[in-house]
């Protein structure tokens, strides 16, 4: 039966009104698409994105209309948006988000310059700058490198006047103070901050996330997520999750399930680029202490439980903590990964961890290259991984093998692995170990092998290769191969690591890298590729 004029001018009408509040009728679209839905930050949100011209402008609206098997396309630009993803993909035809040009496509946790534009700033002291804020900032970039967040405006105004300070910020609920140490004036053009952080609505975990993954086979390939407000992917309820060639930045915790409606499935982290940095050059200059930059983040890949879990062939620059990874069932593994510098642990294992295997990485600088903090269950085996710990100036005892605290650890074995730095471990008698296995290891310390290890005599030691070093050649040992030859060493291959679409050797995010150029454990063939 048709329609009478009056009813079809109010269907239209009743269209017109959704469409200027910002709500869109959801009709059947993947036909007229083809598998591919586009987003450009020129598109509309009426469209159906079934081209370059037709996109949609917002990953959200996306999302809410991609079917399983298709391809979220999105085109070069910054995306101020947070994304719930809760329609996902089917077996052998999983749900992609995909950057149409690799590493062009930004998820931004940063605020809107506009709102910025009309910030008043008064001096309030010594290279200190102030104005009032509508909300309390957590995050800001000052000429595009992330600042210190203060407890307070004391200790801004303390760490402000140290030599070598760096820009650094402190910020109530209505009002923002700057640090600018080189006598310059706040301006648009150099300053961005992040947004307001959504109120959390339970205690726990990470609630604010770039985008929210409550869905089955989904992909995320090539995208940046950019000064993100903590999390950069929350796995909500989620498995069969593939997440391949990402860039994270400043990520508090870059994948993370903390707090999840339910343990992830079958999650694979591969070749991805995560970076915190100046975290670790504010203590390696000598500006701050390492107690004051330790409770500044977990700046971590993965924060994952779960089960069947795969974290391989990522680059970790400057975290916190740079893996925390302890599974509660299936088959586990984290290798191939190259970690730099950590103000913590390159490793943290604390819980279950079962049937986690970690082997083949890369672990450079770290303050402890493996936290076993504790792990209840297991069996957790650690093998065949390289651990480089040169001194680090004014920090006695850093550099730390094994970190066995936090109460009874059980079903753990080291083998095969290469290690140079001050000692072996740290342990608490509090912490009793069964069956902890340490095998066929070559270690170069300057400290005896029992050092800092209160546990030592319930470890069973086999077959392990050890030399007492002096500090000189400690401190040549990233540099000098032939220390770690002496106790069996030699470089083995990682292959191929980090987002496949970026030049390590020119892009700014790859620049902590570029210090340890020339060690013999690095070789950097002519794409720019690293193969430790």
């Amino acid at each position: 039966m048709a329609l009478s004029r009056h009813a079809s001018a109010g269907w239209i009408a009743a269209a017109l009104a959704l469409v200027a509040t910002g709500h869109y009728l959801q009709l059947p679209s993947g036909w007229l698409r083809q598998g591919v839905v586009h987003v450009a930050p020129d598109g509309f949100d009426g469209f159906v994105g079934q081209s370059r011209r037709s996109a949609v402008r917002t990953i959200q609206r996306a999302a809410q209309i991609a079917e399983p098997g298709e391809t979220i396309l999105i085109w070069p630009g910054i995306y101020r948006e947070s994304v719930r993803l809760k329609r996902g993909g089917l077996p052998g035809r999983p749900l992609v988000l995909r950057a149409a040009v690799p590493g062009q496509a930004v998820i931004s946790g940063g605020a809107d310059p506009e709102v910025m534009a009309a910030w008043q700033w008064w001096p309030d002291g010594p290279r200190i700058w102030s104005t009032a804020v509508a909300w309390r900032v957590l995050g800001l970039r000052w000429n595009g490198v992330a600042a210190y967040r203060a407890g307070s405006l004391e200790q801004l105004r303390q760490i402000c006047a140290r030599p070598g300070a760096w820009p650094a910020f402190s910020s109530a609920e209505r009002r923002l103070w700057l640090c600018l140490p080189g006598g310059e004036s706040p301006s648009l053009e150099q300053l961005e901050v992040r947004r307001p952080m959504p109120a959390r609505t339970n205690s726990g975990g990470h609630q604010v996330a770039s985008l929210w993954i409550e869905a089955p086979h989904v992909e995320v390939r090539d995208l940046r997520f950019d000064f993100v407000v903590m999390a950069a992917i929350q796995l909500w309820h989620a498995d069969h999750v593939l997440i391949e060639g990402n860039q994270f930045d400043a990520a508090d915790v870059a994948i993370n399930d903390n707090a999840s409606l339910a343990q992830p499935r079958a999650i694979r982290i591969r070749h991805n680029l995560s970076s915190c940095f100046p975290l670790f050059e504010w203590g390696r200059i000598g500006w701050l202490s390492w107690k004051e930059v330790y409770p500044y983040s977990n700046c971590s890949l993965v924060w994952l439980r779960g089960q069947n879990i795969e974290v391989d062939h990522n680059i970790i620059l400057q975290a916190g903590d740079g893996i925390k990874l302890s599974p509660e069932g299936g088959s586990n593994r984290a290798r191939q990964n190259l970690i730099v510098e950590t103000t913590d642990d390159a490793f943290e294992f604390d819980g279950a961890a079962r049937h986690l295997r970690v082997e083949n990485n890369l672990i450079i600088n770290p303050f402890v290259a493996f936290a076993i903090s504790p792990v209840d269950t297991g069996p957790l085996t650690i093998s065949d991984n390289i651990v480089l710990i040169p001194p680090r100036p004014g920090e006695a005892g850093y550099g730390v093998l094994l970190k066995l605290m936090g109460g009874p650890s059980r079903h753990v074995t080291l083998q095969r692995n290469l290690y140079l730095g001050y000692s072996l471990g740290n342990g608490a008698p509090d912490s009793p170990l069964t069956d902890l296995r340490i095998e066929a290891n070559g270690f170069a310390t300057l400290t005896p092998r029992n050092h800092g290890l209160a546990q030592a005599d319930q470890i069973r030691w086999r077959a392990n290769r050890f030399e007492r070093i002096s500090f000189p050649r400690w401190r040549q040992g990233l540099w000098d191969g032939s220390i770690l030859n002496a106790v069996g060493g030699r470089p083995r291959s990682l292959g191929p690591v980090g987002p496949a679409w970026m030049d390590l050797q020119r892009d700014p995010a790859a620049a902590p890298l570029r210090r340890i150029w020339g060690s013999p454990w690095l070789i950097w063939p002519r794409e720019g590729r690293i193969r430790p």
